[in-house]
């Protein structure tokens, strides 16, 4: 059974954006439950709309014995049966998209396993499938596991959504309300700071894996928004860029963060560049680069065919969804990031639809 909460040896969670940019209001260890729940979905996505969890699973990740018990564990999932969590999707044309689901749709405990078959509402399901294509921020499982305040979990994906391009990231006051569902709470701005804001802040930072900061920004005397001023310092590789690995929850996917390596680590022979950037390469769409983002991408995937049509599906989906996300015609330095860690994905993605169908090919030809 693998350890959910080993940060040398993180589970990540891909998670969509349109699940972060929801508004929903759950304890402590039903988030956590529902964490644990979505990345299991996710690893395992194969249509069945359902997950099994293991209860020493729950126990792992939730700490205090009393709240640990089958039956503990049994009401926080009728909390999630019961609770609502509400979706907002924007369409091309700004429009917006309204939706209310539960988080889990049922659930049933096998005594004899010690099995949690939990199910997934079609809705939350799919969104788990299509992150690539909404956009999604990964989530490091070990270090939401270990925070201690609900809100601190929440602001942790709201910080990282932005963190891979933004040191400065703006909210208004009664954004962060309606994500937490907390509208009609803490009328005075001083209270909601204190209770709400710096308890949560100050537990991200106390994890070592960030140092944030926030700025009041106001009108008149009333403050409308906060900047988050943020170093994101999760900097670990979470996998080998090499790995073809064979579940969704363990595909590969690089670190966002605002902190630069150090130069001495990315130095690259002046020569060895020069001839990288000279070789016959073949780029499957030049005009969607800038001179300096195409330079980049030749460097970057130097090693990587794409007259292959696998990977030319994959580099085709990649300049997609960055178009697509910054409504943009043109890949600039400012998308060339999220455009990079998208098609490491998609190659990832279209080596295991090759290897599958070369597995699928010669297990026709052997018993057809």
């Amino acid at each position: 059974m693998s350890n959910l909460t080993d940060i040398e040896n993180p589970k990540i969670l891909m998670k969509n954006n349109v699940l972060i940019q929801s508004k929903y209001s759950l304890t402590l260890n039903e988030n956590r439950i529902f964490l644990l729940i979505l990345y299991k979905l996710q690893k395992n996505y194969n249509g069945s709309m359902h997950c099994d969890i293991h209860y020493d699973e729950f126990k792992e990740i939730i700490k205090r014995t009393n709240d640990r018990t089958v039956k503990k564990i049994s009401s926080y999932l009728e909390g999630l049966m019961n609770k609502s969590i509400f979706f907002i999707e924007k369409k091309r044309n700004d429009k917006l998209i309204w939706g209310q689901y539960n988080f889990i749709s049922g659930y049933q405990f096998d005594e004899e396993t010690q099995i949690f078959r939990i199910e997934s509402p079609k809705k939350i399901y799919t969104l788990l499938d299509q992150y690539l294509k909404t956009g999604y921020t990964p989530a490091n499982l070990a270090i939401l596991f270990s925070l201690k305040n609900y809100n601190a979990q929440r602001l942790y994906d709201l910080i990282r959504v932005w963190s891979g391009t933004k040191q400065t990231i703006n909210y208004k006051i009664e954004d962060i309300k309606m994500y937490l569902m907390l509208e009609d709470s803490y009328p005075q701005y001083s209270n909601f700071k204190r209770r709400v804001i710096l308890p949560a802040i100050k537990e991200l930072n106390e994890s070592g894996f960030f140092e944030i900061d926030i700025k009041e920004n106001k009108s008149g005397r009333k403050v409308e928004s906060i900047d988050f001023i943020v170093k994101d310092l999760d900097k670990r590789k979470y996998f080998s860029k090499d790995d073809v690995i064979d579940q969704i929850g363990e595909s590969n996917i690089y670190e966002q963060s605002t902190v630069p390596e150090p130069f001495e680590e990315n130095k690259i022979n002046l020569k060895t560049e020069k001839s990288i950037l000279n070789r016959e390469f073949f780029v499957p769409d030049e005009t969607v680069f800038t001179k300096g983002t195409l330079r980049s991408f030749k460097m970057d995937f130097e090693n990587i065919d794409f007259k292959n049509d696998y990977m030319k599906k994959a580099f085709d989906d990649a300049v997609m969804i960055t178009l697509d996300k910054d409504d943009v015609e043109t890949i600039k330095a400012v998308s060339y990031k999220f455009f990079k860690g998208t098609l490491d994905n998609k190659i990832l993605e279209y080596k295991k639809e090759c290897e599958e169908d070369l597995k699928h090919k010669e297990e026709m030809d052997l018993f057809w």
